[in-house]
C-alpha cells in the first residue's frame, strides 16, 4: 500500500508539474491580415493599437489593429479584428468620398476652341496654352474651386476618343460626367490675321575726309527696315455646371492683339466671374 501511494503521490506531482509547464510555454498567436504570424504574449487591448512581447522578452511592442485578422490566446479563447476592422476602413472611405462629393466645388477647364483665318496657328500646343492660362487665371483669384489638373483632363478626353480639335461638338454635361466634375469651363480664341506691315527708315550723315576743303568728302547711308503681322483677337469664355446649365459667359477683346494677348484677357475675365 505504501508503496502504491508513493507512486501516485509521485505521479501526481510529475503530472502538477507537467501541466505547469506547458501553460508556461504556450503562446498568444497574433494572425495578421497580410498571413503572418506574431507568438508570444498580448499584453493589453486599446481602440486603436494592441501591445504585445515575444516569448522571452519584456520590450513591448505595438500593432496596429486594422493590421490583426485574429488572435488566439493561450486558453484558446479566439478573438476575429478583421471584420470591424474593415468595416472601419471601408465606412471612412465611404465617407471620405461622400464628403468629396457635398463639396460639389470639383472643375475642369477643357482646352479652347481656336478660330483663325490662319489654320498654322490652330493647333493643340496653342489649346493647351490657353487652357493653362485661364486656369492660372482663375487660381490667382483665389476661389474655392479644386482645379483639375490639365493634363488628367486630357488624358481622359484622349481616352475618351474626343480630339481637342472636336471638343465644340461635345456638350458641357456630358464632359463633365466624363471628367467627374461638378463644373467646366469652356471657351474660345478668336484670331484673325490682318496681314504683314512693313516699315523703314534711312540716314545719310556726311563724312568729311579733308578738313582743309569742305566741299570734298562722301555722304554714308544707313537703312533698317522691320515688318510685323497684325492680328484682331476675342476671347470668349463661359462655365457650366454638371447639369449643362451655363453660369457664367463673357467676352474680352484685347486693346492690342497679338498670340499672347488671351493671357491677359483671361485674368479680366477670370476677375468678372460671380462664383466663389
Amino acid at each position: 500500500m505504501k508503496a502504491i501511494f508513493k507512486f501516485t503521490l509521485i505521479l501526481s506531482i510529475l503530472l502538477t508539474h507537467l501541466t505547469i509547464t506547458l501553460a508556461q510555454t504556450k503562446e498568444d498567436i497574433i494572425y495578421l491580415a497580410d498571413g503572418s504570424q506574431k507568438k508570444g504574449k498580448v499584453v493589453s487591448i486599446s481602440d486603436d493599437v494592441i501591445k504585445f512581447s515575444y516569448t522571452g522578452e519584456e520590450v513591448q511592442y505595438e500593432l496596429k489593429r486594422q493590421a490583426i485578422n485574429k488572435i488566439v490566446f493561450a486558453n484558446g479563447r479566439e478573438e476575429s479584428f478583421q471584420s470591424s476592422s474593415t468595416s472601419q476602413v471601408n465606412n471612412e472611405l465611404a465617407n471620405s468620398n461622400l464628403s468629396k462629393r457635398d463639396q460639389g466645388n470639383r472643375l475642369a477647364v477643357i482646352p479652347f476652341e481656336i478660330v483663325s483665318n490662319d489654320q498654322a496657328l490652330a493647333t493643340d500646343a496653342m489649346r493647351r496654352e490657353i487652357q493653362q492660362a485661364c486656369i492660372d487665371a482663375m487660381r490667382s483669384r483665389g476661389l474655392s474651386f479644386q482645379i483639375q489638373d490639365p493634363r488628367a483632363t486630357n488624358s481622359a478626353l484622349t481616352k475618351a476618343g474626343i480630339g481637342l480639335a472636336d471638343i465644340a461638338n461635345h456638350v458641357p454635361d456630358e464632359l463633365a460626367k466624363l471628367l467627374d466634375v461638378d463644373y467646366v469651363v469652356l471657351g474660345s480664341y478668336e484670331i484673325e490675321n490682318k496681314g504683314s506691315s512693313s516699315f523703314g527708315s534711312g540716314t545719310a550723315t556726311y563724312n568729311n575726309k579733308n578738313q582743309d576743303n569742305k566741299n570734298k568728302g562722301s555722304v554714308v547711308q544707313s537703312n533698317s527696315s522691320f515688318t510685323t503681322i497684325n492680328y484682331n483677337t476675342k476671347v470668349q469664355m463661359s462655365i457650366y455646371d454638371s447639369s449643362g446649365k451655363q453660369l457664367f459667359s463673357d467676352t474680352r477683346k484685347p486693346l492690342f492683339g497679338g498670340l499672347d494677348s488671351y493671357k491677359g484677357a483671361l485674368k479680366t475675365l477670370a476677375k468678372r466671374i460671380p462664383l466663389k
